[in-house]
């Protein structure tokens, strides 16, 4: 079978997607120095965490080809493993990923347009 093409990721996203995940590593650590706000540090980063393993679980099976699909099957491993499963490319994309989801949510709380108490009710704080 003939091998997929490569995906080039331009340089531009790869540096708009490393200044989020910066950006949201700081805006995560200033929360252990400004205690005013929806948002600390521990809420911060529990949501960052939680997200970071619901977006790996969504990205591991992306371009994946099994070892059945290329015809190197290595002797006692399952047919269907991957051949080159790019873990590091996928946490990286995770991270990308969750970067911009955390930045969202924290925007989101900061600036008050969800309040939980309209969701859950006045004894939620």
């Amino acid at each position: 079978m003939a091998e997929r093409p490569r995906v080039q990721v331009q340089p531009a996203f790869r540096y708009l997607g490393l200044f989020l995940s910066v950006l949201a590593l700081v805006i995560m650590f200033a929360q252990l120095f400004i205690t005013s706000g929806e948002v600390g540090f521990v809420e911060g980063l529990v949501v960052y965490l939680i997200t970071w393993w619901i977006v790996i679980f969504t990205v591991l099976p992306l371009r994946i080809q099994g070892q059945y699909e290329t015809g190197d099957i290595v002797d006692g491993s399952e047919p269907g493993a991957p051949v080159n499963p790019r873990l590091k490319e996928k946490a990286l994309l995770t991270t990308v990923i969750t970067s911009v989801l955390w930045l969202v949510f924290f925007a989101v709380m900061e600036l008050g347009l969800i309040d939980l108490n309209t969701l859950w009710g006045p004894e939620f704080r």
